[in-house]
């Protein structure tokens, strides 16, 4: 008798799995074998362009930052960051910091995107403690945010996922977010932008700016859907906040290191948050790891007079995630990576934005860098296309070797940063021609 599959996957439809056998499961699910560079091989042997997810910002396989690990994995294979350090913490903390502009004194690390969401929320917590403000416990985040799986950072994400864990942390509320494509009022982008900071100032109101003690903000929307915000949305965020005694917390869980083509979305922006989070590229899915960073106005208050964080995990700041983190930035730097984001992902955009204009179910096409997507719905109505056509658009684009990540009727595409233009080339060729197949 055939053994049972018994993994419970994440974020995917899973089928009663009491007669369901691995190879079951592997006709349903993309079975990865190998992979190189922007490319990964079925166990069938068929090649793929992987642009799924953030995380592989120089591609798979990379030996330099293989060979830094080894080497590390040879020298100290694991140290704990709990009253004590390690050769690599301090190097990459401060070229961190550096990358940010010097807009942080400290960084605190974590195992992932979720952990370091959860630490800048008890950050924010104890800081206001700290200060004898400890009414002010209050989150506001934006409809549509994603900000992790956690129960803390679960309760600040807008998508209708909490609802299935029931009751989370009080005191989490959200603000409309000046999606363009499908805004909370009709109007101009000014009026929609406008409408959207009234209402985030009347939720503080309502709630009490005494009360509130962070706004949660995605420069780019990531898993709801690739969406930039709009400029002067963010500044005026940034503004509402100071103006209230609310920290401002980015989270750059996705867009951190590198995939705007800058090393952050902030700078892109122009904002300085208070709070900021980075874990996908910060090894480029080599070891699993995320960090916060904090401003020197909230070490102040944390250090005062010496302090403890009683927070953490075993492997923070593990010594050989350190090593792949810098050797990364060290390609990235190197090979001049953050201008070929903005660049070819500019490429992207613009050549499928004329190789797909005469097709009535695509809405639009946007992104930032190497963070693209192309949104599924009527021009007029914005009515989003059916399942059935979705299913039959994401299985045709696996057939043109295109592993890009499709939900909720918008096709995402994360390219590593390092993609060549014959890469490029091929996805924009792919996805069109699979586009037409199901549009015709």
């Amino acid at each position: 008798m055939s053994e049972s599959y018994s993994v419970l996957h994440p974020f995917s439809f899973m089928p009663n799995l009491k007669h369901k056998t691995e190879e079951d499961i592997s006709k349903e699910f993309t079975y990865i074998k190998e992979g190189m560079g922007s490319w990964v091989f079925d166990k069938e042997g068929k090649n793929y362009f992987y642009a799924t997810t953030a995380v592989p910002s120089v591609g798979l396989g990379n030996p330099r930052i293989i060979n830094a690990m080894t080497n590390q994995f040879h020298k100290l294979s694991f140290s704990s960051t709990c009253g004590q350090m390690h050769e690599l913490l301090q190097p990459l903390t401060k070229k961190l910091i550096e990358l940010t502009d010097n807009q942080f004194s400290l960084a605190f690390y974590t195992n992932d995107g979720s952990g370091a969401v959860e630490t800048a929320i008890k950050l924010t917590r104890q800081y206001f403690n700290e200060l004898n403000q400890k009414e002010k416990s209050c989150f506001i985040s934006l409809d549509g945010n994603y900000h992790g799986t956690t129960i803390a950072s679960g309760s600040v994400t807008n998508m209708g996922i909490k609802e299935a864990f029931g009751v989370q942390i009080p005191g989490c509320f959200s603000a409309p977010f000046p999606n363009m494509l499908r805004p909370p009022i009709d109007g101009t982008e000014d009026e929609i932008v406008d409408f959207c900071l009234q209402q985030l100032i009347n939720t503080i109101e309502k709630f009490g700016p005494e009360k509130t003690a962070a706004i949660l903000v995605e420069p780019v929307q990531g898993v709801n859907g690739i969406i930039p915000a709009n400029k002067r949305y963010l500044k005026e965020v940034e503004k509402i906040a100071k103006a209230n005694n609310i920290l401002l917390i980015a989270d750059e869980v996705t867009t951190g290191l590198g995939r705007t083509g800058y090393w952050t979305a902030s700078q892109y922006y122009g904002i300085e948050p208070d709070l900021l989070t980075i874990s996908k590229g910060l090894t480029g899915g080599y070891f699993p790891m995320g960090v916060t960073f904090m401003t020197e106005k909230i070490e102040n208050v944390l250090l005062k007079e010496g302090g403890i964080f009683l927070h953490g995990a075993t492997q923070c700041g593990h010594p050989v995630g350190c090593a792949a983190a810098l050797e990364l930035i060290s390609i990235i730097e190197e090979d001049n990576l953050l201008k070929n984001a903005r660049d070819i992902g500019q490429y992207i955009k613009t050549r499928l934005k004329i190789s797909l204009q005469d097709i009535p179910n695509v809405a639009e096409i946007r992104g930032l860098g190497m963070m693209i997507s192309i949104e599924l719905a009527d021009k007029q109505t914005r009515e989003p296309i059916n399942f059935k056509d979705g299913e039959i658009l994401s299985k045709k684009l696996k057939t043109q070797g295109i592993l890009g990540n499709y939900f909720n009727s918008i096709l995402l595409l994360y390219p590593p940063l390092n993609t060549s233009l014959l890469d490029a080339d091929f996805v924009i060729d792919n996805v069109t021609k699979a586009f037409k197949n199901v549009f015709k």
